[in-house]
């Protein structure tokens, strides 16, 4: 008996194994190279994003001082990356805001010194596509630091400590803190009470720690001559260095701000200004627009519990037409936005970011005729199908 030989399948699975290797060589390509690069877009947006949040924490550090109120600044530690089916990411990159050890600022005339103590601050991002280089709160200065890693920095904020006519602003940080995470944390930053004890007057040699040198920041700024003293390098500590301020005491405005909590420790000053009285406690008067209460509430998809569209309904006070109101919806690298004219009451909506997610952090801005930020509202959690978020329940921080 003979067999014959059957080739009719042959070519049914030859082809099948074709297509499952140029499927297992486009999800591998995929994986190598699209997955990095959409991964580092999402890096990039949220550098642009926490840097942002940066300035925002240096002016507010400045406030604090200066107005003698408290201010909260919210920062953006880390960010996630899109949900991924066929493809596998890395772990979402978290980021670390933490305090410098303390240092002192020493005022002197040559008789009497004083000594108040202050800290630096750095933001150090983790991530995985683009050069995590920590950012640093230095003496006024805000910058990007790569010296670390063989690089230079870049400033993003240059110093205030020394205005052109020669008036000095100091604001000394205080307290420990760190926090680390994915999410949002909000920095407190509480003046002191006016300290009675008094600097010392007439002519005044100011030290202020700083991590850049003369040679590097110091010497090109736009510090005046008379005012300018130089850097002496790693007075306090290896690489941390003094710089030398000249100025008399009424050109002199010092002030302490903690974080968390008010300044706690030796010296510390709220304002050492000779003749401008202490203003009565009592809340801010202003006739500048600004956003009141709100809620943030959602509609869903049919048939699931994934977001469709958020409406941001609320007050307003002093409302202004020039003036614009921007609700922001965002879930990793993607956001979708909104803005209508400022009107009170109001009530803006926008579309969920594309897939519809079930959770959205939201932000409600108020902009002005130029477009800019005049006051931001950052949710402390995120929005779903179950929850709603208002102002009044503490829901949000503005600033």
């Amino acid at each position: 008996m003979r067999f014959s030989r059957d080739r009719r399948g042959q070519s049914v699975v030859i082809g099948t194994v074709i297509l499952f290797g140029f499927l297992i060589l486009a999800l591998s390509l995929y994986q190598v190279q699209v997955v990095p690069q959409q991964n580092g877009q999402v890096e990039f947006q949220h550098f642009e994003e926490v840097r942002n949040d940066l300035v925002e924490l240096r002016a507010g550090i400045v406030r604090a001082g200066s107005t003698d109120r408290a201010q909260y600044e919210t920062i953006r530690l880390g960010t996630q990356y899109p949900t991924r089916i066929f493809a596998i990411n890395p772990p979402d990159p978290s980021g670390t805001i933490r305090t410098s050890d303390s240092y002192n600022i020493s005022v002197t005339n040559g008789t009497e010194s004083v000594n108040v103590t202050t800290r630096f601050i750095k933001y150090q991002p983790g991530y995985n596509r683009i050069q995590p280089s920590p950012t640093w709160y230095d003496a006024s200065v805000l910058y990007i630091d790569e010296r670390g890693n063989g690089g230079g920095f870049a400033v993003i904020e240059d110093q205030s400590l020394v205005g052109t006519d020669g008036t000095v602003r100091i604001t000394a940080l205080q307290n420990e803190f760190q926090q680390s995470g994915l999410g949002r944390v909000t920095i407190e930053l509480y003046p002191t009470e006016n300290d009675t004890k008094s600097l010392p007057t007439g002519d005044l040699t100011i030290g202020v720690p700083t991590r850049l040198t003369g040679e590097e920041y110091w010497d090109d700024t736009e510090i005046p001559a008379a005012s300018y003293g130089g850097v002496v390098n790693d007075s306090y500590d290896d690489g941390v260095h003094k710089l030398t301020i000249e100025t008399k005491r009424k050109d002199l405005e010092l002030n302490t701000v903690g974080i968390q909590k008010a300044p706690e420790g030796t010296n510390p000053v709220s304002t050492v200004s000779a003749t401008a009285p202490s203003e009565p406690e009592g809340p801010p008067t202003s006739d500048e627009p600004s956003l009141g209460e709100f809620t943030v509430s959602v509609s869903k998809s049919t048939g699931n519990d994934k977001i469709q569209e958020a409406t941001a309904d609320g007050t307003t006070v002093n409302p202004d037409p020039n003036y614009e109101i921007r609700l922001e919806l965002r879930q990793g690298g993607d956001s979708k936005q909104n803005e209508i004219q400022m009107t009170d009451p109001f009530s803006v909506s926008t579309d969920s970011p594309s897939g519809n997610p079930k959770q959205l952090d939201v932000t409600v801005d108020l902009l002005d005729g130029n477009g800019n930020v005049v006051q931001s509202c950052e949710s402390n959690e995120q929005l779903s199908t179950s929850n709603s978020l208002n102002t009044e329940q503490g829901d949000f921080t503005c600033s």
